[in-house]
């Protein structure tokens, strides 16, 4: 079904005022009124577009999660040597996510919710299948080249990268005074660089 433009803009406007409000509120604090509110909607909107508030949230939660991991999935997408695109994704996580620090609550918010609501572990399920995968080729692809040992498991290499990013994010959070994300993210490719074979260098 296509919505009218009038209708895209209330709906697309609803998503964008539960993150703000997600962001500085939390989600106890983005109440139905909260987010009408920060939408200049009337409150029967968020019904009528989303059927509820939980599924608004849902939605909105998903997006943000789904617009941060966009560029590093259409970077796993390029054809360019193994070592340089992991040099690439490192550097891209890392001014992503010094661009998007107020964006990281809200996030958050998603990993804290996906127990609770089935929408949310569903939708982070599907967009961490999608980055599992990609890396997932990725790896394989260098250990076929040799530039990575054959010791090297694809998809569980992939899982250490996506807990490594998350932890990345969640200590941020927790721990302003750790250690700077960029030193943690060369690190950890440093790690995985020195795992090449000698004639691989």
């Amino acid at each position: 079904m296509i919505l009218p433009m009038a209708a895209t803009a209330t709906r697309d406007g609803l998503v964008r005022a539960t993150q703000e409000a997600i962001r500085e509120k939390g989600l106890g604090g983005a109440t139905a009124r909260e987010i009408a509110g920060r939408a200049s909607a009337n409150l029967a909107a968020i019904p009528y577009h989303f059927g509820s508030k939980d599924d608004l949230v849902a939605e909105a939660l998903l997006a943000e999660a789904r617009e941060l991991v966009a560029p590093v999935l259409a970077l796993l997408g390029q054809d360019a040597p193994g070592p340089e695109r992991a040099a690439a994704a490192v550097s891209m996580l890392d001014d992503l996510f010094d661009r998007s620090r107020d964006r990281v609550p809200v996030y958050l918010a998603a990993l804290a919710a996906a127990p609770h609501r089935p929408a949310v572990r569903a939708g982070l399920r599907r967009l961490w299948g999608d980055l599992r995968a990609g890396l997932a080729q990725d790896i394989e692809a260098q250990v076929a080249d040799g530039v990575l040992p054959a010791w090297v498991s694809p998809v569980a290499m992939a899982e250490l990268i996506l807990s490594v990013v998350n932890g990345v994010v969640a200590a941020s959070a927790l721990d302003g005074d750790g250690p700077e994300h960029r030193d943690v993210a060369a690190q950890f490719l440093m790690l995985l660089l020195a795992a090449r074979p000698v004639d691989a260098s």
